[in-house]
């Protein structure tokens, strides 16, 4: 008789539970390993996204339904109402027909109907649950591995997945990088019954102070307010004081929103500061994985964490259900979800930041998106079109013709292209444009723009650079491209870019004419969406004056918005070229940051290369 494969799943979260149900209904043995002395979950509700609910769906049957039940699926004609703290409306988002679109609905759900739900259906598929235990660590070797357990016991198991949250002790002895890292904002999460807000979602946006509001069933409605603050200083008040400083907070707003967490059940407030971190790849050690916040925590802006495990589960379970040895199939494992989780990060990153409006100027930007945009998160819509692998052919498409077209013309005048200086990877190697804004050759802009270009070929990309006095970009007009052989070659580059880096001298800053530039040459690529589709736009600003740094980035980023590059890393100010380095000490600041923009473009390339589509797989 053949042995079952034997699994350990630390940590009994969302994901631990959902990726236990999975294997243990394929057949494996499982062990989920818990630190608490039992399941459940504070923090009032989520909302299961369409990704979210194929996830549960290819997971079992049974819990799709079971969701469906305790929920509240949303209807389609339900519109989600944003509005200002006064109470004014910014726009009516049509979640019910956005979502149907897709093919599986909308479902806000309590964070403790999802947490039961999963427990059950793990224990009925035959996992086991072992509580008021910890995996504190594990022991590698050739055929097994051995997790170390907080009561001094081990266990020998075929694999191990850390699924034990963002404060993972899978994740610290795998990859010892340190604790997540503070976003700004801390959270203040709630539910409330018989609200004069009507059984609908809402958002709230006040300066500072983002609240969301989802209906889970019955009369009941569950509520998440960000607030921007020092780390620390709202979880150290406790529940009730948190909730005081948040009505305090509130003063002025529209009375149904600040009733709604006046009576909210004082029991089931949760206060906790907001954290991620910067994606990686490395999610395996041999028979180890991570899953969930263990391997790509993120911020709740785009409400993806919880969904992003279960999609995660389902990926992990199949990937060990099948013939492959277990290394070479969380191997697997890792490669088909990292670049997802990671694009998936940052855009959660940067919707959040948006979303605070933590002073004037900021909270009026977020109100405008808003107004112009018709909903809160405009980007949460090219994530929902992920579908699992049996059922959703699309992911493995080929190229389209926008995003694999060949140059047929080069520019003669500075053919500066560098080729990977890596070896052969899982990911395909991305093509990176650079783009020059100086008109004067040779200039510290195109110097820079070359140290980029060398940076991406050593991480195994190839690099195109393109300076202002070989295209010249400041003066483009439309319709160039058709008589210019230097600007057709440029325009036939950005067609097959995966990334695109824009530097730009600190002079520009006040040139009102650089953003519709832009647009002019990208209008010209051709077809009906005139847009970089999704390519991660880098921007660096080349300058000692530190307000005109400021303002050229802003204008930059400004560019990669118009253009829909997504999303869009970090902007880098420098004054200089930075030096090699030949001391082995650490970079300087800016060098470090300037580094650190150019393996986001590349990372963020390569999962577009991988797919030569949007970066998130979504359907068009």
């Amino acid at each position: 008789m053949t042995r079952k494969r034997s699994v350990v799943v630390a940590g009994a979260g969302i994901g631990g539970l959902a990726a236990a149900a999975g294997m243990a209904a394929r057949g494996l043995d499982v062990t989920v390993v818990e630190r608490a002395g039992r399941v459940g979950a504070r923090g009032s509700g989520l909302v299961l996204y369409p990704n979210g609910v194929r996830a549960v769906d290819a997971l079992s049957g049974r819990l799709g339904a079971r969701l469906r039940d305790v929920g509240h699926v949303t209807r389609r004609d339900e519109v989600r109402i944003v509005m200002e703290a006064d109470g004014t409306v910014l726009a009516e988002e049509q979640v019910g027909t956005s979502t149907a679109a897709l093919g599986a609905p909308q479902i806000p759900v309590l964070r403790t109907a999802l947490h039961r739900a999963l427990l059950d259906e793990a224990l009925s598929a035959g996992a086991a649950v072992r509580l008021s235990t910890a995996v504190t660590g594990y022991i590698t070797g050739p055929d097994q591995v051995t997790a170390v357990l907080s009561d001094g016991h081990t266990v020998d198991c075929d694999a191990l997945i850390g699924a034990d949250g963002i404060h993972s002790a899978v994740r610290a002895q795998m990859l010892g990088d340190g604790p997540p890292h503070y976003r700004g904002y801390t959270s203040v999460r709630g539910r409330t019954s018989g609200s004069a807000l009507g059984a609908r979602g809402h958002v709230v946006n006040g300066r500072g102070i983002q609240l969301f509001v989802a209906p889970v069933g019955g009369d009941t409605l569950y509520w998440t307010a960000k607030i921007t603050a020092p780390p620390g200083v709202w979880p150290a008040l406790g529940p009730d004081g948190a909730r005081a400083a948040l009505l305090e907070a509130m003063d002025g707003w529209h009375p149904p929103v600040v009733d709604l967490v006046r009576e909210a059940v004082p029991e089931d407030i949760v206060v906790t500061d907001i954290h991620d971190r910067d994606p990686v790849d490395g999610w395996v050690d041999g028979r180890v994985a991570l899953l969930g916040d263990a391997a790509h925590p993120m911020v709740p802006a785009l409400g993806q964490g919880a969904n992003m495990a279960l999609e995660d589960a389902l990926v992990l379970a199949e990937a060990l259900a099948s013939a492959a040895e277990v290394p070479d199939a969380l191997a697997d494992y890792a490669r088909e979800r990292a670049p997802r989780a990671g694009a998936v990060v940052l855009a959660s990153r940067r919707q959040g930041s948006l979303d605070q409006g933590a002073d004037r100027a900021a909270e009026e930007r977020r109100n405008a998106h808003v107004r112009s945009a018709g909903r809160k998160d405009v980007a949460l819509t090219d994530v929902l079109g992920w579908r699992p692998r049996a059922q959703g052919p699309e992911r493995a498409a080929g190229p389209t013709s926008s995003t694999t077209a060949q140059p047929t013309a080069r520019p003669t005048t500075r053919p500066t292209t560098l080729r990977p200086k890596k070896g052969p990877s899982a990911m395909p190697a991305p093509h990176i444009v650079l783009i020059s804004g100086s008109l004067r050759q040779g200039s510290t802009c195109d110097r820079v723009a070359d140290w980029c270009a060398e940076r991406c070929a050593e991480q195994g990309a190839s690099a195109r650079v393109f300076t202002g006095a070989e295209i010249d970009f400041p003066a483009y007009r439309p319709g160039l491209g058709t008589s210019h052989a230097a600007v057709a070659g440029f325009l036939d580059e950005l067609r097959a870019a995966d990334g695109v880096v824009l530097v730009s001298p600190t002079y520009h800053a006040t040139v009102s004419g650089l953003l519709k530039n832009a647009l002019d040459y990208v209008n010209d690529i051709g077809g009906p969406v005139p847009y970089l589709e999704g390519r991660p736009i880098g921007t660096v600003a080349v300058g000692a004056a530190a307000q005109g740094a400021v303002s050229t980035l802003t204008t930059l980023r400004t560019i990669g918005h118009a253009l829909r590059g997504w999303p869009t890393p970090v902007g880098v100010a420098v004054d200089r070229v930075p030096t090699a380095d030949t001391t082995g000490e650490k970079p300087a600041p800016d060098t470090a940051r300037l580094l650190q923009m150019v393996s986001q473009v590349v990372w963020l390339g390569g999962t577009r290369a991988a797919e030569r589509k949007t970066v998130l797989g979504a359907v068009a």
